[in-house]
């Protein structure tokens, strides 16, 4: 029986019999963390070397930058560590360190002596098979609208949006959990594998494993977006495309977990996901020397929670259980979840009273958190073995049912509003909470009702954009015209160009700007999103316009 974890915030009690895996010597975490990133062959003007076309365009599209952390740990450090025969398990490039695995601790010594290595922690043991292994996979055919999925979606006031076309439809979802057992064959998930929206998997744990083979609880994490089985359940987000990562060891809890959660966030990032929902969360260790306190939960200590926010600052919306400590003498959110950058996922019941089990807030700096609930004391589920419709408790399927939904706001948003900020469009969710004007320790500010999101996001005009840097656009999509009008009067015009770029970052159209107050011709260019700047010796301005 595999051992169940509050942890992994999964709170209803099965079974499952697997067979006994003979496992390897064991072997030591420790996490490196690297003093800079010298000696690499990367740069920032190259950031196609490092970041997948679909993460440059998301960065575009919200005006983020690529800067030094977006740089890989230099590959000479990682080497000077591999000749001294010890193996790099995975790295973090947002904060610059190694997690490495050896078989005898005293080669660390060795390491601690690099002059490019500031510390070393240990973080934990390892007892998992490094080779593949196959579990007992149990899959039978099964015949079965939202059906056994309608309460839970009804009490967010999610058809909405799936009313109004948005499904999540180019959404990229990265779902990291401990294992998605039996997704590759589970009939639920037959239209997720026909219809190409399963964009490949990776595991951080033990990359010789099969995620298919592991543990059950990503499986009913991701049956709560993209589950289908026609007639008795549909997901939240049934047409968006998931990116599935494991992240969570089985055998034990130790601090190395959080830091693979770290490289799997990375890696989300890199492969271009828009939103990343996880149910895991880290308080106490098998080793207590591990242990977080509570005030460790600030968002700033953990490294886990650092890099959370680091995710979000980067364009991705992302969304943690807050955990199910709620009722035990913890009684806290835990990491990531106290991350600034996460929003963190309480639970309530169907009726809308929160969780017993729910964790409680605020942050140690006194933030809201939870800043959101949904539906979490007998959420509706699909079974990994038999695609039969099943009811489990845990903010464990409270956070991936609204993710599933903010996917789907995500892509209305993009369609009605592309000048948003993720900043602004948490807001918006925020203030859509029933709770928003009294929020509580435990429901933060409640459970948001998308269709008043929605309705924030679809009032804003994207014909008219102004902001801040004294300028204001107009496109006139009858004409074909963007009409420009420069309030500032330090521009020089004898040396300003607008340059529109496309969100892959091509330049489509380069005009000089003669006049104050002018029009450009925008008919030979598609419908679409352009980022514009105003460049005068480096750019001095830029916007996101929407071309119809």
């Amino acid at each position: 029986m595999k051992k169940i974890t509050r942890n992994i915030y999964l709170l209803f009690l099965l079974l499952f019999l697997f067979g006994a895996a003979t496992a390897d010597a064991t072997g030591y975490y420790f996490y490196v963390q690297l003093g800079d990133k010298s000696n690499s062959p990367y740069s920032i003007s190259h950031p196609e070397a490092y970041l997948s076309a679909r993460a440059l365009e998301r960065r575009a599209y919200y005006f983020i930058d690529v800067d030094s952390t977006d740089l890989p740990v230099s590959p000479v450090y990682e080497q000077q560590i591999r000749d001294l025969g010890i193996h790099i398990h995975c790295r973090t490039k947002w904060l610059n360190g190694l997690t490495v695995l050896v078989a005898d601790s005293s080669v660390m010594s060795q390491v601690r002596g690099l002059p490019f290595v500031k510390r070393v922690q240990f973080t934990g043991i390892t007892n998992e098979n490094t080779a593949a292994g196959s579990r007992r996979r149990i899959s039978k055919a099964v015949n079965f609208n939202y059906g056994a999925a309608a309460t839970q979606i009804n009490q967010l006031n999610g058809s909405i949006l799936h009313d109004s076309g948005f499904r999540g439809e180019n959404i990229h979802i990265a779902v990291l959990d401990a294992g998605f057992l039996n997704v590759d064959l589970n009939p639920a998930f037959d239209s997720l594998r026909m219809e190409n929206r399963l964009l490949g998997t990776k595991d951080f744990v033990n990359p010789a494993s099969n995620i298919y083979d592991e543990d059950p609880h990503g499986a009913y994490v991701l049956s709560s977006m993209t589950g289908n089985i026609p007639g008795k359940y549909i997901g939240t987000a049934p047409r968006a495309s998931y990116l599935l990562l494991r992240t969570e060891a089985d055998e034990g809890e130790y601090l190395c977990e959080p830091d693979f959660w770290v490289s799997g966030i990375e890696y989300a990032d890199s492969a271009g996901v828009d939103l990343a929902t996880t149910s895991l969360g880290y308080t106490q260790f098998d080793d207590s020397t591990m242990n977080y306190t509570y005030a460790d939960m600030d968002g700033k200590t953990a490294r886990a929670s650092i890099a959370a926010t680091m995710a979000f600052r980067k364009g991705i919306m992302l969304l943690n259980s807050a955990g199910n400590d709620g009722g035990y003498d913890w009684h806290y959110i835990g990491v990531p979840a106290d991350a600034d950058g996460v929003i963190t996922v309480g639970s309530v019941t169907k009726t809308g009273t929160p969780s017993w089990f729910s964790s409680f807030g605020p942050s140690y700096d006194g933030r809201i958190k939870p800043e959101l609930c949904a539906t979490g004391t007998s959420s509706s589920l699909v079974s990994y073995a038999d695609s039969v419709v099943i009811n489990g408790s845990g903010t464990s399927f409270a956070c991936p049912i609204l993710a599933g939904m903010t996917a789907c706001y995500l892509q209305a948003a993009k369609a009605k509003a592309p000048s948003h900020t993720l900043l602004l469009l948490r807001r918006y969710l925020t203030e859509s909470g029933n709770l928003y004007n009294a929020p509580t320790d435990q429901m933060g500010y409640g459970i948001p009702d998308f269709a008043k999101a929605y309705t924030a996001i679809n009032n804003t005009s994207v014909e008219n954009i102004k902001n801040e840097l004294h300028v204001k656009l107009l496109v006139n999509s009858t004409e074909r015209k963007l009409k420009i009008r420069i309030l500032d009067s330090t521009l020089n015009l004898n040396k300003a160009m607008l340059v529109l770029y496309s969100i892959s970052g091509q330049a489509v159209l380069s005009v000089p700007i003669k006049f104050r107050s002018s029009d450009c011709d925008i008919a030979a260019l598609r419908s679409g999103i352009y980022l514009l700047t105003i460049e005068e010796g480096g750019i001095k301005y830029r916007n996101k316009i929407l071309i119809r």
